[in-house]
């Protein structure tokens, strides 16, 4: 038998709804396009006018909006601890760039991807399922840094 809880549905109902309010303001919207302008290259965003300043604020802001309702959602799931996030943000960072950080949908399934294994690997070895969970990131690094392009920027004066 299948337990799922109504917490549980409406975690994942508002994380779908997040992840697409987040993808239609980052396509269709003046700033979220300022903001991946800024995040690709910030020279030359302020080049063409946008203001890197007002980008980062407005970055911090959205950072927070998430964090604050995912504490809200996930606060009557499971236990809180001042470092609680700190695990789950790591794992989050694996599956994004397991995923890929310039595609949504491939950030969301690289996101599953570290979940599944990391729920395969605490069935069979669940005293290194952390341990295996953080070793995925390795080779997808070696390989992303070898297939791309190193272009250097100039410092600013």
């Amino acid at each position: 038998m299948l337990d799922i809880t109504a917490q549980s549905l409406w975690v994942v109902c508002a994380s779908l709804v997040l992840m697409i309010v987040l993808w239609v303001f980052f396509e269709h919207t003046i700033w979220g396009k300022a903001l991946r302008a800024t995040a690709v290259n910030s020279t030359g965003a302020r080049l063409v006018g946008i203001p890197t300043e007002l980008s980062g604020s407005l970055s911090f802001l959205l950072a927070a909006f998430i964090g604050a309702v995912s504490g809200i959602l996930i606060a009557p799931i499971t236990t809180i601890y001042y470092d609680t996030g700190f695990l789950i943000g790591l794992k989050g960072f694996v599956g994004v760039i397991l995923g890929g950080m310039a595609s949504y949908p491939l950030a969301v399934l690289g996101a599953v991807a570290v979940g599944l294994l990391e729920s395969f690997f605490s069935f069979w070895v669940s005293n290194l399922k952390e341990a295996i969970v953080f070793t995925i990131i390795i080779p997808v690094l070696i390989w992303r840094s070898l297939r791309s392009r190193h272009v250097e920027e100039k410092e600013e004066a």
